[in-house]
């Protein structure tokens, strides 16, 4: 887990990076999305199954507010060497399973990494958070 000093606090967050709970503060919670702005960096690879990864997409979504931006950063083999994803297939995951609008054009990129600007719409989008889009 990560212990972060939270500013102007002297509590700090805990953050079992192998569980959706934290123990000091509710950072995941369904509360009012109260986050400007996300940094998922290399961290989705690391999500065990598809349905966890989907899970915590949707949770960066939910607790950005309308408007808010995810920087979601992982590497480019996961895009280019997968059976079962590619750059257009985690796209469309990303616009039409959760509702996220693209902002990057993929142009401006690493020959490691792959960059992915996201932002929750303002009008909200779909707040189902169902992650059900299925290649054809």
């Amino acid at each position: 887990f990560f212990d972060l000093p939270l500013p102007n606090s002297k509590k700090s967050l805990e953050i079992d990076t192998f569980s959706t709970s934290t123990t000091k503060s509710s950072l995941l919670s369904k509360s009012k999305p109260p986050y400007d702005c996300i940094v998922n960096s290399m961290v989705i690879n690391c999500v065990t199954t598809p349905s966890k990864r989907g899970r915590m997409l949707s949770m960066c979504y939910h607790q950005l507010r309308p408007g808010g931006v995810l920087f979601l950063i992982l590497p480019k083999l996961c895009l280019t060497q997968s059976k079962h994803m590619s750059r257009k297939y985690l796209e469309e995951i990303l616009r039409e399973g959760i509702g996220f609008e693209i902002l990057n054009d993929g142009k401006r990129e690493s020959p490691k990494l792959a960059f992915f600007v996201l932002r929750r719409p303002l009008d909200g989008g779909d707040d189902s958070g169902d992650v059900s889009v299925r290649r054809q």
